[in-house]
């Protein structure tokens, strides 16, 4: 099967990284080397892709259970995105990872889940996506408490899983339906399936999953929370890898959810998703977190898209997404770096003072702004296209993209400030980055420019009947952008600093929403633990009760057992009273 073949070098990498743990800085070159392994066997199946390859597993009674791989277009795009990422969040790693003593760990859990992806992107049924979806979940878990150490690592990392894990429970219920009522679980011969009710509480099943997985509304605060874990993570999670799982599920069933009529829902989950996490990145101080809130906005605008039916924008967007956050998420690690790791933009200073690194970054802010003619401009081009019918949520897009340029260029321009009692300093800091950090760095800026030929390319590359929308589709958008830009300038470059925390708490509760979301999470747990310790306590009483009932069975049988004492007056005495009883029970 050459397309498991793509698989191999990444759980071969995992495991000599495990048995590195004496020369640690080769388990960062051997990973590199098992994805370059990777893009290449990639590249050679986006060149010929071949047959769809299915392995018999095992059966239960007439559902058979395979391993199945397809070379599908949008299969294919997926693994492209996948393994030219990879190596370089690799690279980037080399440089970011310092610590000896974590590194053949670190890449263990790095390789365990870049593999998960790939096969998830080649999943040609339910059964492999299913296996793929849970190592996901596993590793991303694994990863966000990596450094478990820090205060608040592991409880983002128990936030996470229990999220997913919700998500993970309701997907199996959907694929468990879809098996008992059509015999199979391959994508192919579902989405050729007949409607029925079975199917649609299964896609209702699956797009919740799809939502967690995907952080969105109301599953999307452990995203922000994820920020615990490394920025090589951060990267790899919200680029092209974990986040995306949801959305390209979405996008695979298409088809059905139109059928099914669910589409609006999907729109709307996708809306709100998207001001959330604009409002949230408006406040937050956090130089990841507010990069962490703008992909629940992403992911919200993919939804958005694929709740108006046009697939191409959605993978569009998902396709641009790829590299500006890369590219925004690295840069942030690197000046993190040189700022001694400080993590509050409001305390990082700097940036200008390493002009290919501010660049680099202009270009991936422009570029999840929609500014022409980057990348992200095509995408929100197609997007807004597919949404100039519906006024309404053509102005909700037209409001998240001024939000979006407002705070992405709060956050440019914040930590690109100067201290100039710490300038020799930040600037010896800046100027020892790794290079290992900074190519990755480079080639995501370069990216950025070659990916807006997606727009020219997709909706023939993806089979679609919908093609793409014009560049003038997007302008409007742009407009939006460029206002919150010039808000950027004048609110935070010109000193002009607005904290809604301490002059409006009461507006700040309502923009930055993440707090009030954690005390709805803090309830509804603390109700279910409650509910559990109610069952708890009747499963006590029950319990009791009948360990009560027993020692007065016992009791009673001690007592009876000692009228068997051979004396035959008794046995008469016995039988008369039992005659008696029968007697006085057939007359009354």
């Amino acid at each position: 099967m050459i397309e498991l073949l793509v698989v191999f070098p990444l759980v071969a990498a995992a495991i000599l990284s495990l048995l590195l743990k004496r020369s640690p800085k080769a388990a960062g070159y051997i990973a590199l080397l098992a994805a370059l392994a990777t893009l290449a066997i990639a590249l050679s199946i986006f060149i010929s892709p071949g047959a769809p390859q299915s392995f018999q597993w095992f059966t239960a009674g007439n559902l058979l259970f395979s391993i199945s791989t397809t070379a599908a277009p949008i299969n294919i795009l997926l693994l492209m995105l996948v393994s030219v990422i990879t190596p370089l969040i690799f690279l980037y790693s080399i440089g970011f990872m310092r610590v000896p003593s974590e590194q053949a760990r670190f890449y263990f859990e790095m390789c365990v889940f870049a593999a998960a992806m790939v096969l998830f992107s080649i999943s040609a049924n339910f059964i492999t996506m299913f296996i793929a979806w849970e190592m996901l979940g596993i590793t991303s878990y694994m990863l966000i408490g990596f450094w478990y150490r820090k205060e608040h690592a592991p409880t983002a990392a128990r936030k996470a899983i229990t999220t997913i894990l919700i998500g993970d429970i309701l997907m199996l219920m959907g694929i468990l339906l879809i098996g008992a009522a059509y015999g199979t679980f391959e994508f192919s011969a579902v989405l050729s399936a007949p409607g029925s009710p079975a199917l649609d509480l299964a896609l209702i099943l699956i797009l919740l999953a799809a939502f967690t997985k995907s952080a969105q509304f109301p599953f999307h605060e452990w995203l922000s929370d994820a920020m615990e874990g490394p920025t090589p993570v951060s990267a790899f999670l919200h680029s092209s890898t974990m986040v995306k799982a949801g959305v390209f599920l979405i996008a695979v069933l298409l088809p059905l959810y139109e059928a099914a009529h669910l589409l609006p829902v999907i729109l709307v989950i996708g809306l709100v998703s998207a001001l959330i996490g604009v409002s949230n990145a408006l406040t937050d101080r956090h130089i990841k977190k507010i990069l962490a809130y703008s992909t629940i906005e992403d992911l919200g605008l993919m939804f958005v898209a694929l709740g108006l039916g046009s697939l191409p924008a959605a993978i569009a967007l998902f396709f641009v997404q790829t590299f500006y956050k890369a590219l925004l998420f690295m840069g942030a690690g690197a000046i993190m770096r040189a700022n001694d790791e400080k993590e509050d933009i409001y305390k990082i200073y700097g940036a200008t003072l390493s002009r290919p690194l501010i660049a680099a970054m202009a270009i991936g802010a422009l570029s999840i702004a929609g500014i022409f003619p980057l990348s992200g401009f095509f995408g929100k081009a197609m997007l807004e296209g597919a949404a100039m019918q519906n006024i309404l949520v053509y102005t909700i897009i037209f409001a998240v993209e001024l939000g979006t340029g407002l705070y992405m260029f709060r956050w440019m321009f914040t930590v690109s400030r100067k201290s100039y009692e710490q300038t020799s300093t930040l600037k010896l800091n800046y100027g020892s980055i790794p290079k290992s950090m900074m190519v990755p760095i480079y080639v995501l800026a370069a990216a950025v420019l070659v990916a807006s030929i997606a727009y020219l390319y997709l909706p023939t590359y993806l089979q679609s009947s919908s093609g793409g929308a014009s560049i003038s589709d997007g302008l409007i958008g742009m407009f939006a952008s460029i206002i919150g830009i010039a808000l950027a300038y004048r609110i935070y470059l010109q000193g002009h600093r607005v904290h809604l925390e301490s002059t409006s708490p009461g507006m700040f509760a309502v923009v930055h929403n993440s707090t009030l979301v954690n005390s709805v999470y803090l309830k509804i747990t603390r109700t279910f633990s409650y509910a559990a310790g109610l069952a708890m306590y009747i499963d006590f009483a029950f319990d009791k009760m009948t360990y009560g009932f027993a020692q007065a069975l016992i009791s009673s049988g001690n007592i009876i057992r000692k009228v068997e004492n051979g004396q035959t007056n008794m046995y008469v005495l016995g039988f008369v009273v039992g005659m008696v009883v029968l007697v006085l029970a057939f007359i009354l």
